[in-house]
């Protein structure tokens, strides 16, 4: 049997994951952030979601030969070895003892495992930084206390247990800001992989990435029913990844920018250092409304679509913006002091270029 059809064949240890999605959110700004290493490395992927344990990561989307299985765990402080290798109440295996108990589900492919948190480990020379290290280079002694939780509660023989397959990772990622260090690291990726040829938005990609992240994860697993279900709901493969690159570069060539404000503004019959300071302030109103939240720009933008008039603009461009900004000024009034004049503006045009290219699509 092949590691894809054991992973549906073999019976899942109970998951509360999918219905309590405690510590997800910074479980998958893990997975993602290890995708962007994977990615970088030219290495193909799937990472599983709440799947057997938090995150399986499989080396193929096709017939998959390497499985490695992770739990991530967030801590307020470090961690020492009890909460680790000794049951938590009411519970019959410990988290370590959990790893291994999966481990010995699918032994045949020899799995890696990993214990991933946030928190340092205070039994281990390597902490206080942002670090890992293998099982085997701790103390001898707790070597020995893990070995003994494992043989009790995997049921295996001291033979079996190879501590080798085990690695604890500190993440970089912090507990309370992971989704803006996440950001951070899509900004390097982009930068790396695109140089100065990208006009992605990190933040709008990291918002993307987790919510198809998510979305894997809340698929319930009574519902798979073949490899190609459990790769399709609760996967997440370079395909994927790069699909979602792909979507966004492509709806974001379908946005306005720069280029084509320039052109409105000059049969404005605008000057050149108007269109200096136009510049700047219509790039910002594209970060505005890249960030995908309500904010003033956002609430002016809808209603300069409401109010929009190809016929008006087609004979009288100047006048249509002094009248459409007017107009949204009484219709919002909450805002009208929010945004400066220049701003109004550029959103108005914003708004006519964008209409046009959906007029242009139809």
């Amino acid at each position: 049997m092949g590691l894809a059809d054991a992973l549906i064949s073999v019976l899942q240890s109970e998951r509360g994951g999918e219905v309590a999605q405690r510590g997800f959110d910074y479980q998958t700004c893990w997975a993602l952030s290890e995708m962007l290493e994977y990615e970088l490395d030219g290495k193909d992927y799937v990472f599983i979601f709440e799947y057997h344990d938090d995150v399986l990561i499989l080396d193929r989307e096709s017939e998959p030969l390497n499985l490695t299985i992770a739990q991530v765990k967030t801590r307020e402080n470090h961690w020492t070895l009890t909460p680790l290798h000794k049951p938590a109440k009411g519970k019959k295996v410990s988290i370590i003892g959990k790893l291994f108990l999966n481990q010995k589900k699918f032994s045949t492919y020899s799995p890696k495992l990993l214990f991933v948190t946030n928190a340092s480990f205070s039994f281990h020379p390597n902490t206080g930084h942002r670090s890992y290290f293998d099982a085997t280079s701790m103390d001898i002694k707790h070597q020995e206390k893990f070995k003994e939780a494992i043989i009790d509660q995997a049921q295996l023989k001291a033979s079996q247990v190879n501590l080798s397959t085990l690695r604890f990772i500190q993440s970089s990622l912090s507990l309370d800001d992971h989704m803006t260090h996440l950001t951070g690291k899509l900004c390097h990726f982009l930068s790396d992989r695109y140089g100065e040829n990208t006009t992605l938005n990190a933040s709008t990609l990291a918002v993307s990435l987790e919510s198809e992240c998510r979305q894997k994860s809340k698929f319930k697993s009574d519902n798979i029913r073949s490899f190609l279900d459990l790769v399709s709901q609760k996967g997440f493969s370079s395909r994927a990844f790069n699909a979602v690159i792909d979507n966004l570069n492509t709806s974001h060539r379908l946005q306005p920018d720069w280029d084509m404000a320039k052109e409105v503004f000059e049969s404005l019959n605008k000057k050149s250092f108007q269109l200096v300071s136009l510049r700047a302030t219509f790039t910002q109103v594209c970060i505005d409304l890249s960030q995908n939240k309500k904010n003033a720009s956002t609430v002016y933008l809808e209603r300069a679509n409401e109010l929009y008039d190809k016929a008006k603009i087609n004979s009288e461009p100047s006048l249509y913006l002094s009248e459409t900004t007017k107009s949204i000024d009484a219709l919002c009034p909450d805002y009208e002091m929010a945004l400066k004049p220049g701003k109004k503006e550029c959103i108005v045009v914003y708004s006519i270029i964008q209409r046009l290219i959906e007029e242009g699509e139809e």
